[in-house]
């Protein structure tokens, strides 16, 4: 069976998505979760209800790699970094190459670590970005100088973290994702996603040896009631240490956290992955659901 990735994204930026990315994670749903880790309930109710899940089965090691959300558009009540459309022009204009402005996002990264390795006690199993700010020109050379600097590759638990007592990372350091398609015929937002630095940031995570997912999916405009038949046409595409990712959440008991403008897909999306048809996908297309970290050299 073809072993790929489904993640989670946005865990903590509230409750509904929270509650919703832990029920399936229960139900071996999921094989990665992408965390905010500056969220305002991450610290009193999100980290600690990974936490117990952990400590549940007596293991420090999940069912799924638990990674980080990199965030500079969401403040959570503070003011945020810019808006996407602002990030990328300014990232095409070359300004977040600026000493200043890198020298803001290294601090944000570094604070959003800071938080997770707190948050779970341990450090994270990947990165990548909320809106996919990490793979930017001008960002993907900060966070790529801040893993070598922090999670130096060969270093005791494979993290640069062992005398402060936080481990849990393999020992080729956290994996990054990137955002290349899956499959190269894929048009529209794959396409562009890819454009806007996926293919530049893959060939950077190359050369500089960070572990990286095989192809990528799960875009799309956030508009489909039938997101099974979208699911089925990525796993078409199944390879060896391939990630879909997902924004699944239950339905709002309460209005918490940040706005959120997929609300409503996120309903399709975790009914869809708490359905018979599912399982049934990934058995139809001979695949098999595998922690990315544990696929990677």
């Amino acid at each position: 069976m073809t072993p790929i990735t489904v993640c989670a994204d946005d865990y903590a930026q509230n409750t509904a998505i929270s509650t919703g990315i832990l029920e399936l994670l229960d139900r071996d749903r999921l094989s990665a979760i992408s965390c905010f880790s500056t969220a305002t309930r991450w610290h009193a109710w999100a980290a600690p209800a990974l936490r117990e899940r952990l400590a549940e089965d007596g293991s420090t090691q999940p069912v799924a790699d638990l990674g980080l959300h990199f965030n500079l558009t969401e403040g959570f009540g503070a003011p945020a970094m810019a808006s996407l459309p602002g990030l990328v022009l300014r990232s095409l204009a070359g300004e977040l190459r600026r000493k200043a402005v890198r020298t803001m996002i290294s601090t944000a990264l570094q604070r959003q670590l800071d938080a997770f390795e707190q948050g779970l006690g341990r450090g994270p199993d990947f990165i990548d970005g909320h809106q996919h700010v990490h793979q930017l020109r001008g960002v993907r050379e900060v966070l790529l100088e801040v893993l070598a600097r922090r999670y130096p590759r060969g270093s005791p638990s494979g993290s640069g973290l062992a005398t402060q007592g936080v481990g849990g990372l393999a020992a080729t350091g956290p994996w990054v994702r990137n955002t290349v398609p899956a499959d190269p015929g894929w048009r529209g937002k794959p396409r562009v996603l890819a454009l806007l630095g996926g293919h530049a940031f893959a060939t950077e995570l190359s050369r500089h040896g960070v572990p990286s997912n095989r192809g990528f999916a799960g875009v799309y405009g956030f508009d489909r009631p039938d997101y099974g038949a979208c699911f089925a046409q990525w796993l078409q595409a199944a390879q060896p240490g391939m990630l879909i990712m997902c924004h699944p959440a239950r339905e709002a008991q309460e209005a918490d956290g940040a706005p959120d403008s997929i609300a409503a897909q996120r309903l399709v999306e975790h009914r869809y992955f708490m359905s018979s048809a599912y399982p049934e996908a990934l058995r139809a297309a001979n695949v098999q659901l595998r922690k990315l970290s544990a696929l990677l050299p």
